[in-house]
């Protein structure tokens, strides 16, 4: 399959929608105790700064929604052949502007820009951008997952993922948090309802002897592990994050992350879980700006 038409294809553009109630929610799910951010009322209150991946799932509705929901079906995936499953392989957010803190109804843009042979099957990246209807940026992202068993198809378009290898000293920065048995459902009610993170029966369909852990969720806890400890829970010193899923968590466990300073506004990370020994988060990179301001 040659998929060139895929990637140099046109934009494609949803509405999506929150509210500050959405953003209490959102940190309250990864674990957040900083009213900073779950307090609405504390004189900074601000969106945590990982909140905008949410808004692809979310998209503009504030109900319970299917899975997949209608954001993720406005970005559909490629249609190569042989597919068994999809898996969130990597993350790239980066934040251009602040979010409004009262909410927003901004619109979601981009395309798949990057379609890559990876292993047993494909890693295919979207570039997103998150913007108001003036055409001011407030973030960007990058959203690539794992095709299993994709095959017969070309290369192309670009790839965003850059190696973070974690050196071999010990790191600069530990971090360890144990998580709720309940994350899970307190997360999904910022907008992914997939079943395999709360319903048993469904989780072990899938090959897991109980549900797992949202990966977002994840991301979420180790982001702000990094950012309290790092920048003093400072959401204004937050400028990229990425960070590749290695492999999968269950509610409960918990994460130990470590970080490797590799300049005053460069950190390399990974993530284990403590119980078990496994990196579940690795070629991590956290950017910080150095004065506390974009």
């Amino acid at each position: 399959m040659d998929t060139t038409e895929i990637t140099s294809g046109a934009e494609i553009s949803t509405p999506v929608e929150y509210n500050a109630r959405d953003l209490i929610i959102y940190s309250l799910g990864i674990n957040s105790k900083d009213p900073r951010f779950t307090y609405e009322n504390h004189d900074d209150f601000a969106a945590f700064p990982t909140y905008p991946i949410v808004l692809m799932f979310k998209g503009n509705s504030f109900d319970t929604l299917p899975f997949p929901s209608p954001a993720m079906m406005a970005f559909p995936m490629a249609p190569l052949k042989g597919i068994r499953v999809g898996l969130d392989a990597e993350k790239i957010i980066e934040k251009v502007n602040e979010l409004p803190k009262e909410g927003a109804k901004l619109t979601l843009m981009g395309k798949t820009v990057g379609i890559h042979k990876k292993g047993s099957g494909a890693l295919v990246e979207q570039e997103l951008r998150l913007v108001d209807a003036a055409g001011k940026v407030y973030y960007r992202m990058v959203n690539g997952s794992f095709m299993v068993g994709a095959k017969d198809f070309k290369d192309s378009g670009k790839t965003c993922s850059v190696p973070a290898n974690a050196p071999k000293e010990p790191p600069t920065h530990t971090f360890e948090e144990k998580t709720s048995e309940n994350a899970p459902f307190l997360y999904r009610l910022s907008g992914d309802y997939n079943p395999l993170h709360v319903d048993e029966q469904f989780a072990q369909m899938g090959g897991f002897a109980k549900p797992i852990m949202h990966g977002q969720c994840t991301m979420g806890h180790v982001a702000r592990q990094l950012l309290d400890g790092i920048v003093g829970g400072d959401q204004k010193r937050f400028k990229s994050i990425q960070l590749r899923f290695a492999g999968p968590m269950f509610p409960g466990e918990t994460i130990v992350t470590e970080a490797w300073k590799v300049s005053a506004t460069e950190y390399i990370f990974q993530s284990k879980v403590k119980e078990t020994g496994k990196v579940c988060v690795n070629n991590g990179r956290f950017l910080v700006t150095p004065e506390g301001k974009l």
